[in-house]
């Protein structure tokens, strides 16, 4: 499939640099232009700021922030079950019992991710934003904070209708505000960016993100109309608003093609543009991402300052504050080597999108996934510090590879982030790297891969897999990165 450019826009661009050419020797026509241009700036910011119209880049770093946390504090309820798990029963059968927390957790996080998605493609065709954009932009996240609480709800009351409807009616009104916000800002231009409101894209881009909340309006609303007779069912018309995005662009380039005159590229072509090289905010996206990271972080960190983990008794001798501090060296290694890993899967994404100056649909996908497997390493954290027992037994070969698996997949989202960058190297990447600097990045997203599957099928012996083996192997990892980078330094050095 090729994904080439509007045959249309190659066109103007030809023209423009036809007239350039012409007028290159005429220098009061160029200076003409551009006072013409300064004197329209001024008009607008002068229009912007008697409208009470501010700049959104606070407003756009606030909601990441807050999307970022509800997206990760979904997995608390998770984490407090497993936390209270008895270390003499099957983990699997434990696991098993709280399938439906994890089906939850999984689709409430794809649900909003995607409406944070959504916020974005809105608000990066904006450049400004009024008092009634700020409160329901306030409004919206209000919503959404509640999502973390109606997941709990879900995990501990699953059969009951009640708690799938008030899912779908949360998400109903999400959309509801969206959707006049969307209706807001292409109305008043001023809001817009001057490319956009200038355009003649302005009337399909509205079309398509009005039929997009619409659509989520209609999923969220059969939600709860057939949460009464079944509530499995509900929570797949939930899903399902994770690709509303994708269907209305499909729906509306089919539309075009048909009807538009002035639709002249071919509709596989559109379609795989917009969904390939369709450019996303870049730096929203980087600020989501550490957000999560920092939230991970975050919730290891509290794990090793709670009550489970500290002595109790505060007129405890020395000689027992040692021993109570002896007896917790495993869930304090847990600590130090799940932080390196958070860490170090950070540092990976940092040095990725170091080379990436444009982002896509695709990659945003990927890194989407990402964050989700990452945000549940703290359940797997919780799993080897509760099943690093000796009465665990075999148990703890299960908290092991299950620690595994989310390692496992993050790793390998991020592997297919950095292919899929490659596929059209020069439409996401910055500049062409040279072949050392792809090694170096190939060889730092092997490593976690390797690793995790080596002792995943290490762990399926039939005696007790020690969970020291992973933290001693988690804590050479800097180590082995360390040393790539000297490898490539060296190579370096000597052309």
């Amino acid at each position: 499939m090729a994904c080439d450019g509007d045959p249309a826009q190659q066109t103007a661009a030809d023209d423009d640099s036809h007239r350039n050419a012409e007028n290159r020797g005429g220098e009061p026509e160029r200076e003409g232009e551009e006072l013409d241009n300064e004197v329209k700036g001024l008009d607008k910011e002068t229009s912007v700021r008697e409208h009470r119209f501010m700049p959104i880049d606070r407003l756009n770093i606030f909601s990441d922030a807050v999307f970022a946390t509800i997206t990760t504090f979904m997995v608390v309820p998770i984490k407090e079950e497993v936390q209270n798990y008895d270390v003499t029963k099957d983990l699997w059968s434990s696991l098993g019992t709280d399938w439906y927390r994890f089906l939850v957790f999984f689709i409430s996080f794809l649900v909003v991710s995607t409406l944070w998605q959504d916020h974005v493609w809105i608000l990066q065709r904006v450049e400004y934003v009024g008092d009634i954009g700020l409160i329901l932009n306030v409004l919206l996240l209000l919503v959404a904070s509640l999502i973390p609480f109606l997941v709990a709800l879900v995990g501990d009351f699953y059969r009951f209708s009640l708690i799938s409807q008030l899912f779908g009616g949360c998400v109903l009104a999400l959309s509801v505000i969206q959707g006049i916000m969307i209706a807001l800002a292409f109305r008043r231009g001023k809001m817009l960016s001057d490319q956009l409101a200038e355009g003649s894209s302005k009337k399909w881009l509205s079309v398509e993100f009005l039929l997009t909340a619409g659509l989520k309006i209609v999923l969220s609303a059969f939600s709860i109309g057939i949460a009464v007779a079944n509530v499995p069912t509900s929570f797949v018309f939930l899903g399902l608003i994770m690709f509303t995005d994708w269907v209305c662009i499909v729906a509306v380039a089919i539309y075009r093609s048909r009807k538009d005159n002035t639709f002249t590229i071919g509709l596989r072509s559109y379609v795989c543009r917009r969904f390939v090289l369709e450019d996303v905010d870049i730096d929203r996206t980087q600020t989501f991402t550490d957000g999560v990271f920092i939230i991970v972080a975050t919730l290891i960190i509290l794990d090793i300052t709670s009550d489970s983990l500290l002595p109790l008794d505060p007129n405890m001798e020395k000689e027992e504050l040692y021993q109570s501090l002896l007896d917790k060296k495993e869930a304090l290694l847990a600590y130090v080597s799940t932080f390196l890993t958070i860490g170090m899967i950070w540092y990976i994404n940092y040095s990725m999108f170091y080379y990436i100056q444009r982002l896509s649909r695709l990659l945003l996908l990927f890194n989407r996934l990402t964050l989700l497997f990452i945000s549940v390493v703290p359940v797997g954290f919780q799993l080897v510090s509760v099943f690093s027992v000796e009465k665990a037994g075999r148990n703890e070969n299960i908290a092991v590879q299950f620690h595994c698996v989310l390692i496992f997949f993050t790793s390998v989202c991020q592997l297919l982030f950095w292919l899929a960058a490659h596929w059209k190297r020069d439409k996401h990447l910055a500049s062409r790297p040279d072949r050392l600097h792809i090694g170096r990045i190939m060889c730092l997203l092997l490593v976690y891969p390797i690793m995790s599957l080596v002792i995943f099928c290490s762990a399926f012996g039939s005696s007790p897999f020690k969970v020291n083996i992973i933290h001693a192997v988690e804590l050479t990892i800097p180590i082995i990165f360390l040393l790539i980078k000297l490898i490539i330094e060296v190579v370096l050095s000597r052309y």
